[in-house]
């Protein structure tokens, strides 16, 4: 199971705290870089952005630290037990 990321500048629950180069990693790897090392998953579709060249992503970047932050606490990703 996931839940959308917050992508507001919130320095708490979104992504505030995270400079330009550890979001362009972020997406270029496909593994959140910050916190628990773990995949990136839907509903993200970081495969598809991560064919922006840097320029690109650092504008991304630039306009999600431009909007409002909002604080909101997403659930944390849960693993998919199969039985």
């Amino acid at each position: 199971m996931s839940y959308a990321a917050n992508l507001t500048p919130d320095k708490e629950t979104g992504i505030g705290n995270w400079s330009k180069d550890n979001f362009i990693s972020t997406i270029r790897l496909g593994i959140h870089t910050r916190g628990l090392a773990r995949e990136i998953s839907a509903p993200m579709p970081w495969e598809q952005i991560s064919l922006l060249d840097d320029k690109d992503l650092a504008a991304i970047y630039y306009y999600l630290m431009s909007i409002k932050p909002v604080k909101n606490i997403v659930p944390e990703h849960k693993e998919f037990k199969s039985e």
